[in-house]
């Protein structure tokens, strides 16, 4: 039995993802940036990141750190994913290979600390909502109905994607979260019949909106080339209801 620690009530969306590679780091660290340059006292969180960097310094949280530089965050890395584990597996098998079991202490530290200086946390999943974090008894579903936000589902645009995204969305309705909408990710400059049908299909099966269509953005590593996402994500920010108080 998984014994939830108490949690600070906080504004803020968690960011999930219909699979892993569907760039959920990349819409949760530029809906941060894109927050904090709207004016809002936003930052990014990832409790628990599996496939992390080994340095000499120890396990370094990639995701983490690119929302720390995209969004001009002062927090240290062990702050921003207080769960770091070397091999990219599930984190529950990640946990299980390195001997350890997920502290759920840690996180609900971490998250307090932040809900209490912060006015919006962007919480960021690993994986799907169905990846094992502690066993198979508590899910990344798990650990977004404790800590009580609204959903932010990542999508592909092409091929598959009406089936994996409307499954997460009733996965996650069906545990009693709330829904936000739909962000669609890396779409295509000239998309083909699916991507562009696929949208509206979306919407229409899981009754939840598509917040926006992400383009394929080329270079994150610039400014210059980071500019089109934030423009993307604040549009999105400034037509939802989520963000403001």
């Amino acid at each position: 039995m998984v014994v939830l620690p108490e949690i600070a009530p906080t504004r803020g969306v968690f960011v999930t993802g219909t699979d892993t590679g569907v760039g959920k780091t990349v819409i949760a660290a530029g809906l941060t940036a894109a927050l904090r340059e709207l004016g809002q006292a936003a930052v990014y969180f990832k409790p628990i990141q599996s496939g992390a960097r080994a340095t000499e310094d120890g396990l370094i949280p990639d995701d983490a750190l690119f929302a720390q530089q995209m969004a001009n965050l002062e927090e240290p890395l062990a702050m921003l994913t207080p769960i770091i584990l070397k091999l990219p597996l599930a984190p529950a098998v990640a946990a299980a290979q390195a001997g350890v079991r997920i502290d759920l202490n840690r996180i609900a530290a971490a998250f307090n600390d932040l809900a209490r200086r912060y006015d919006f946390l962007v919480v960021e999943g690993a994986g799907g909502l169905y990846v094992p974090l502690i066993d198979t008894d508590f899910l990344v579903l798990d650990l977004a109905c404790w800590l009580n936000l609204p959903l932010v589902v990542v999508a592909r645009p092409g091929l598959g994607t009406i089936n994996h995204t409307t499954l997460s969305v009733k996965a996650a309705l069906s545990a009693g979260l709330e829904v936000a909408g739909i962000i669609i990710n890396q779409y295509p400059e000239h998309p083909g019949l699916a991507a562009r049908t696929n949208p509206e299909i979306i919407a229409a099966l899981t009754g939840k909106p598509i917040l926006g269509l992400v383009h394929v953005i080329i270079d994150l590593d610039t400014t210059s080339g980071r500019k089109p996402l934030l423009a993307a994500l604040q549009t999105i920010v400034c037509r939802s209801d989520w963000p403001r108080p």
